[in-house]
C-alpha cells in the first residue's frame, strides 16, 4: 500500500450502523478502520492524531450534532453521510464542503468511500503507464500524465540550480530531523548514492515525494536529488563499460485485486516506476504466508535489460545494500509491459527496459515549444503540474523558480502564475501577473498576444465581455501578422474567444461562427485529437443548449467527453464541466434524476480539485437549483440560489452577469413555484437595473429580462402592463437580432398569449403564426418549441370555436412531445388538457373527462409537485361533472383543487379566486344561491387586493353576484351590483360596447322582474342602441334585445310597440335562417299573439298556421307548445267561421 494511502484512516461514527459485515467491508478498503459510538471520545480520537487524515462516516441523525466540531479540522479530509432517505439535509455540503455525498444503502455508501481511496491511491501510485502506441503519434502539448511528469522531472532537476542557497533550503526545511546535523557535517556531493541508500529517511522522504508527486517538496530537496541523480549517472557509466549482456533482474511487490487488474489491461504499454527501484539479480522466494498477506495478490517482476541498446536511454547502476549486489533504476526509466503469466502459483509480471520515454519526452517538449515558443524545460515542468489541477503545487513550484531563476526565464515565469491564478479563481492576482508580463514585452510581439489573449479571458471570466473583446481582437491582430499561416492554433484561440463573447450578447450565429472556424483550425493542426478540440467542441455545444438543440449539443458534449477521458482518466476539472453542461441539457429535457447525478459527478470533482472552494462550484450549485426547481423543490432551489449569490460577492462579481441570471431564476420561483409575485417582481427588476447599468447595450439579455416581467405580470393578469413590457422587449430584439432569431420568437408567442386573453384572437392568432414559422426555420416541425406553438394556436382557434382544428393542433403537438420524451411529461399533460377543454366545449363531457384524467395521471406520477396543474385539472373535472347536472361530485373536485391551492400558495393566489369562482358556479346550478354569492365574494374579496376597483374583472364577478341575487328574488341587491359592474365598463372600458350592453339589459330585465317597466325600457333601448351601432344588423345580441323589448311591451299592454320588435325580430331571422327553423316558429308565433290581441283575428290565424307548419318540422318543438299553437288554431278558426 502507498505511504499517503497508508495515512488515511477511516473512522466510523454512529450507533445504528456498525453491523459485522459493515465492519468487513470497510476493512476490505483499509486495514486503518476505527468504529466509533461517542461523540466525545470520537472528537478525542481525531483531535489526538494531527498528522494523519481521515474519512469520517456518520449517520444522518447525529449530522447536525457533529458537523459543527468538524469544520476546523485540517485532519478531516472528507465525510460521507449515510441515511435512511434523502431529505432537504441531503444539501448541508452548503455549509459543509467537506461532505462528499448522502447514501440511502451500504453499496453506495462502500462505493463512494472505495472511489475516493481510489483517488488518492491513484495520486500516490508507484507507477504510472502510457500508451505509446496510441498516443505517440498525437500532440502532446496539453497532455498531462504522471508518465510525463516522471520523465520530465528528471531534466528538470539536472537544471534546476545547485548552490549554496539550494543546499541552506534543504538544511533549514528539515532541520529539526534526526539526520541533518550530520549531513551537515559530512555530506558530500560525490557520496549522494550512499547517503541515499544508507539513510532511511532520506530514501523514505525522496520515495514518498515521488509517490505523491510533491514538487514542492522536490524542490526543496533538488540540491541533493540532483547529487543523487548524477551519482547514479557516473555509476551507470562504470557499470555499462563492463557489462554488455543482457540484464534480468527481480523485483518482489504486494499489489490489491484492482491494482493488478490494471497491470493486466495495460499490457503492451510504457510503464515508469515513481521510485528509484532496488532490484535483485536472483529470483526472491515468495513464501505460501506472503501470498495471503492482506488479501492482496503477490507479484514477480522480472526485468529485462539490453544494457547497449539502452545504456543511452536508461540509467540504473550496480549498488551493494545489506552485503547484497542489487540493481538500482533511475525513477525516470521506462518499461515496456511485455507480458503476465503465472509460473508456480506466482503471477510474474515481465518487463523490458526501452528508450520509448526519453523519445516521448522530445516529443511533448517539441510539441509544447511549436505552441509556446522559447520556454524551457523547467517553465514548461510547471505548465505540467498546472496542466493535472495540481494548482497550489504549480504556484508554489513557479514561485521557487522565479526567485531561484535565470533572469531571461522571469516573464514566462510571471506568465504561468498568471495562469495558475487564474484556474484557481484569483482573477485579480492573475491579471497583476500578466500586466506585469505585458509591460515587459515589445508591442505585437508573440509573448504579448498570449497574454493579451490570458487577460481577455480573465475580463471574460468577470463579466467584463465588452473589454475582453477588445484584448481578443488586439491578439487576434498580432497573431494574423506573426503567423505565416492563419491555420495557426493561437488564431483558432482568439477566434474561440470572440465567439464566446458573443455567445455571451446571445449572437448566436456570430459565436457559432467564431467557434467554428478555431474547430476547423484544430482540427487541421492536431488531427482531431487535442484538449482544445475537446473544449472547442464543449463551447460549440454551450451555444447550441442556448439555441434549444438539445440533442446535437448532448452530441458535441459527448464528443468532448470522449476526448476529455483519453487524456484523464482519472478526472480533470474539463470533466466536471463537461458533466456540469451534460446536466443542464438534461434538465432542459425533463430528465431531472440523470440531470442530478451528472451534477453530483462535477461537484465530486471539483470537490477533489478545489478543496477549499472555487466559483465553478457555483455553477454546479445554480444546475442542482435548477434540477431542484424542475422536481418541485422550490424552497431548495431558491437557498441553493442564494448561496450562489453570496459565493459571486465572494469572489466579487456582485455585478455579473451570471448575477442577473440567478436573480431571475429566484424570481422565477416566486413567480412560478410560489406565486408571490411582489417577491419575484423585485428579483426581476433587481435584475433589470444591473443590466441596464453594466450590460446597457446587450439588448438580448435586457429583452429576456423584460419578457420575465412581462410574464409575472400576466400571471397576475395585468395584461395590459404585461403587453407593454412584450412589446418593449421585441422592439430591442427586431434591432438586436435578424428577423429568423429564436428569442423573437419566444416574444412574439408571449404577445400572442397576452393578446388571447385580452380577447384579441385574430391578432393573436398571427402573432402566433410567426413564432410557429420562426420556429419551424429554426428547429423544424418536429421540435418541442413547434409544438408549444400548435397548443398555443389550439387555445385561440378553440376560443374562436373552431374546435375540430383546434383539437387537431393540440393532438399534434401530443404526438410531437410523446416522440421527443422518453416518458410521460408534463408537457404532455397540458395538451390532454387542451384537448379536455374541447371536448367540454363540445357537451363531449365524458371525452373531455377521459382527457381531463390522462393529464392528472401524468400530473400526480411523473410531477406530483406540480400543484397548480393539478389543481386544474381537477377543476376541469369539476366543471364537466357540474355541465353533466352531477352537482355533488363536481363540487368534490373543485374542493379537491381548492385544497391543494390553499395549502400551497398564498391566501390572495388568483387561482384560490377561480376555485371560488367555479364552487359558485355549481351551488348556482344547485339552486343554493345563498352559497353561490358567498363564493363569489370570497373570489371578489381576492379580485380587490390583486385588482384596481374599477378593474373589468372586478365588474364581470360582480355581475354573477348580481344573477345570483336575481335568482333569489333579492332584486334591489341584484341591481345595485349589476349597476356597479355597468359603471365600471362606462367609466373605464366605454369601447367595449359589447359588455355594456349585456349589463343595461342585465339590468333591464331586473327593472322587468321588479315591474318598473319604464326603466327596463330605458336599459334595454340603451342595449339596443350600443348593439345596432356596433354589430351587425343580424347580430343574435339584437334578436335578444330586440325580444325583451317586445317582452316588456307585452308586459304593459303595448302590443302595437310589442309588433314593431317582433316584426324586426322575424325580418332578420328569415334573412338568416334556414326556412323551417324553430326561431321562425316562435317569431311568427309572437306575431300571431299580437294581432290576436290587437283583435285582427284573421291575419293573427295566418300567423299562427305559418308557425304551426314550422313546429311540424322541428323535432325540438315540445308536444305541449304544438297543442298550445294547435288549440289557439282551431279556437281563432271557429270564431271566424
Amino acid at each position: 500500500m502507498s505511504t499517503l494511502l497508508s495515512k488515511i484512516t477511516l473512522i466510523s461514527f454512529s450507533s445504528d450502523h456498525q453491523t459485522e459485515a459493515w465492519k468487513r467491508r470497510l476493512y476490505h478498503l483499509t486495514n486503518h478502520v476505527v468504529f466509533q459510538t461517542k461523540l466525545d471520545t470520537c472528537l478525542s480520537f481525531i483531535q489526538s492524531h494531527k498528522d494523519e487524515k481521515f474519512f469520517l462516516i456518520i449517520s444522518n441523525s447525529h449530522a447536525f450534532h457533529i458537523l459543527p466540531y468538524l469544520d476546523t479540522l485540517e485532519q478531516i479530509h472528507c465525510i460521507f453521510i449515510f441515511c435512511s432517505e434523502k431529505d432537504q439535509s441531503e444539501y448541508l455540503f452548503l455549509q459543509y464542503p467537506k461532505i462528499i455525498g448522502f447514501y440511502t444503502d451500504s453499496d453506495s455508501l462502500y462505493a463512494s468511500i472505495a472511489d475516493q481511496l481510489s483517488f488518492i491511491h491513484r495520486l500516490s501510485h508507484v507507477w504510472t503507464f502510457f500508451d505509446h502506441n496510441e498516443y505517440s503519434t498525437k500532440d502532446l502539448s496539453k497532455f498531462s500524465s504522471a508518465f510525463l511528469w516522471i520523465q520530465l522531472l528528471h531534466d528538470v532537476i539536472l537544471q534546476l540550480s545547485r548552490n549554496e542557497y539550494a543546499k541552506q533550503q534543504l538544511l533549514h526545511a528539515y532541520r529539526l530531523s534526526a539526520f541533518i546535523n550530520e549531513f551537515k557535517r559530512k555530506y558530500q556531493s560525490d557520496d549522494a548514492l550512499d547517503w541515499y541508500l544508507n539513510n532511511f529517511f532520506l530514501r523514505k522522504l525522496i520515495d514518498t515525494a515521488l509517490q505523491t508527486q510533491n514538487t514542492k517538496e522536490l524542490y526543496t530537496i533538488r540540491y541533493f536529488l540532483g547529487d543523487l541523480i548524477q551519482c547514479l549517472d557516473t555509476r551507470h557509466q562504470q557499470y555499462v563499460q563492463s557489462n554488455t549482456d543482457v540484464l534480468i533482474v527481480y523485483h518482489r511487490m504486494n499489489l490489491t485485486k484492482n491494482d493488478f487488474d490494471k497491470f493486466i489491461n495495460n499490457q503492451g504499454q510504457l510503464m515508469s516506476m515513481k521510485k528509484f527501484l532496488i532490484c535483485s539479480y536472483s529470483r526472491p522466494f515468495i513464501s505460501r504466508q506472503f501470498s495471503r498477506l492482506d488479501d492482496s495478490i503477490p507479484v514477480l517482476f522480472r526485468i529485462q535489460c539490453n544494457i547497449q541498446e539502452t545504456k543511452d536511454y536508461a540509467t540504473f547502476a550496480e549498488i551493494c545494500l545489506s552485503k547484497e549486489k542489487q540493481i538500482l533504476f533511475h525513477f525516470n526509466t521506462t518499461f515496456h509491459l511485455e507480458k503476465i503469466f503465472q509460473e508456480d502459483n506466482v503471477w510474474i509480471i515481465e518487463m523490458d527496459v526501452v528508450k520509448h520515454g526519453r523519445e516521448l519526452i522530445k516529443k511533448y517538449l517539441y510539441d509544447t515549444r511549436a505552441l509556446f515558443e522559447n520556454l524551457s524545460t523547467p517553465v514548461i515542468f510547471g505548465r505540467l503540474i498546472c496542466d493535472q489541477c495540481q494548482w497550489d503545487q504549480s504556484q508554489a513550484y513557479f514561485e521557487n523558480l522565479l526567485n531561484d531563476f535565470h533572469e531571461e526565464d522571469s516573464s514566462s515565469i510571471q506568465h504561468c502564475l498568471g495562469q495558475v491564478h487564474r484556474w484557481k479563481g484569483d482573477w485579480i492576482q492573475a491579471r497583476k501577473f500578466y500586466d506585469q508580463v505585458l509591460s515587459s514585452q515589445p508591442d505585437s510581439s508573440y509573448n504579448s498576444a498570449c497574454v493579451l489573449s490570458d487577460i481577455g479571458e480573465v475580463l471574460h471570466l468577470q463579466g467584463k465581455y465588452e473589454q475582453a473583446y477588445e484584448y481578443h481582437q488586439n491578439a487576434l491582430s498580432i497573431r494574423k501578422k506573426i503567423h505565416s499561416s492563419l491555420d495557426h492554433p493561437h488564431i483558432a484561440t482568439s477566434l474561440e474567444n470572440l465567439g464566446l463573447v458573443h455567445y455571451q450578447q446571445l449572437k448566436y450565429n456570430e459565436a457559432l461562427n467564431y467557434l467554428r472556424q478555431a474547430l476547423v483550425i484544430r482540427q487541421k493542426y492536431f488531427h482531431s485529437f487535442h484538449i482544445d478540440i475537446a473544449t472547442n467542441v464543449r463551447n460549440i455545444g454551450y451555444v447550441l443548449i442556448d439555441q434549444g438543440k438539445y440533442d446535437e449539443a448532448l452530441n458535441y458534449h459527448h464528443e468532448a467527453k470522449s476526448i476529455y477521458e483519453k487524456y484523464y482518466p482519472f478526472d480533470h476539472i474539463y470533466l466536471a464541466l463537461t458533466y456540469n453542461s451534460m446536466g443542464n441539457i438534461l434538465y432542459l429535457k425533463k430528465k431531472h434524476d440523470d440531470a442530478l447525478e451528472l451534477v453530483q459527478r462535477a461537484i465530486l470533482i471539483q470537490k477533489k480539485f478545489y478543496p477549499r472552494g472555487h466559483i465553478d462550484i457555483a455553477t454546479s450549485l445554480s444546475n442542482i437549483g435548477n434540477i431542484t426547481y424542475g422536481q418541485g423543490n422550490y424552497d431548495l432551489a431558491l437557498e441553493l440560489y442564494q448561496q450562489v449569490l453570496i459565493m459571486q460577492e465572494k469572489y466579487q462579481l456582485a455585478d455579473h452577469l451570471d448575477n442577473v441570471c440567478i436573480l431571475n431564476n429566484i424570481g422565477y420561483i416566486f413567480s412560478r413555484g410560489k406565486r408571490l409575485y411582489e417577491e419575484a417582481l423585485d428579483h426581476h427588476r433587481r435584475a433589470l437595473t444591473m443590466l441596464e447599468i453594466y450590460y446597457p447595450t446587450y439588448s438580448g439579455h435586457l429583452a429576456i429580462n423584460l419578457n420575465y416581467i412581462g410574464d409575472n405580470l400576466n400571471k397576475q393578469r395585468k395584461f395590459s402592463d404585461a403587453l407593454i413590457y412584450y412589446r418593449q422587449a421585441l422592439d430591442m430584439q427586431k434591432t438586436y437580432y435578424s428577423s429568423d432569431n429564436v428569442n423573437i420568437a419566444h416574444t412574439l408567442s408571449n404577445i400572442g398569449n397576452i393578446l388571447s386573453n385580452q380577447k384579441n384572437n385574430d391578432e393573436a392568432l398571427d402573432y402566433h403564426r410567426r413564432a410557429m414559422k420562426i420556429y419551424e426555420t429554426y428547429h423544424s416541425s418536429e421540435h418541442i418549441s413547434y409544438a408549444t406553438s400548435l397548443n398555443d394556436i389550439g387555445k385561440i382557434l378553440y376560443r374562436l370555436g373552431k374546435c375540430d382544428e383546434a383539437f387537431q393542433h393540440h393532438e399534434k403537438a401530443l404526438q410531437i412531445q410523446k416522440k421527443y420524451y422518453d416518458s410521460d411529461n408534463a408537457h404532455m399533460a397540458l395538451s390532454l388538457n387542451y384537448m379536455g377543454n374541447i371536448r367540454s366545449s363540445e357537451g363531449k363531457y365524458n371525452a373531455a373527462i377521459d382527457f381531463y384524467k390522462k393529464a392528472l395521471h401524468i400530473y400526480e406520477t411523473n410531477s406530483s409537485f406540480r400543484y397548480s396543474d393539478i389543481a386544474t385539472i381537477l377543476s376541469n373535472i369539476g366543471t364537466s361533472l357540474n355541465h353533466q347536472e352531477k352537482y355533488d361530485q363536481a363540487f368534490e373536485y373543485e374542493q379537491r383543487a381548492l385544497d391543494i391551492r390553499q395549502q400551497h400558495y398564498p391566501l390572495g393566489y388568483m387561482n384560490i379566486a377561480d376555485s371560488f369562482h367555479y364552487m359558485g358556479n355549481i351551488r348556482n346550478s344547485q339552486g343554493r344561491y345563498d352559497e353561490a354569492v358567498d363564493y363569489y365574494r370570497k373570489q371578489l374579496d381576492i379580485y380587490d387586493k390583486y385588482y384596481p376597483s374599477h378593474h373589468s374583472n372586478i365588474a364581470n364577478i360582480l355581475s354573477f353576484i348580481g344573477s345570483s341575487l336575481s335568482r333569489q328574488g333579492k332584486y334591489d341587491e341584484s341591481f345595485d351590483s349589476y349597476k356597479l359592474a355597468l359603471s365600471i365598463y362606462e367609466e373605464h372600458y366605454p369601447n367595449n360596447h359589447n359588455q355594456i350592453a349585456r349589463y343595461l339589459q342585465w339590468i333591464g330585465f331586473i327593472c322587468f322582474i321588479k315591474l318598473n317597466y319604464e326603466q327596463a325600457i330605458e336599459y334595454y333601448e340603451k342595449s339596443l342602441q350600443i348593439r345596432e351601432v356596433n354589430f351587425s344588423s343580424n347580430h343574435s345580441a339584437i334578436l335578444d334585445t330586440l325580444s325583451y323589448l317586445s317582452e316588456v311591451q307585452r308586459a304593459r299592454n303595448e302590443y302595437k310597440l310589442a309588433l314593431v320588435y317582433e316584426l324586426k325580430c322575424f325580418f332578420i331571422r328569415e334573412e338568416n335562417l334556414p326556412s323551417d327553423h324553430q326561431d321562425l316558429g316562435k317569431s311568427l308565433f309572437n306575431i300571431g299573439t299580437c294581432y290576436e290581441y290587437l283583435k285582427q283575428y284573421r291575419i293573427a290565424l295566418e300567423y299562427y298556421q305559418r308557425a304551426s307548419t314550422i313546429y311540424a318540422q322541428c323535432t325540438t318543438i315540445t308536444y305541449q307548445d304544438r297543442q298550445k299553437l294547435d288549440s289557439i288554431i282551431q279556437r281563432l278558426s271557429s270564431d271566424e267561421v
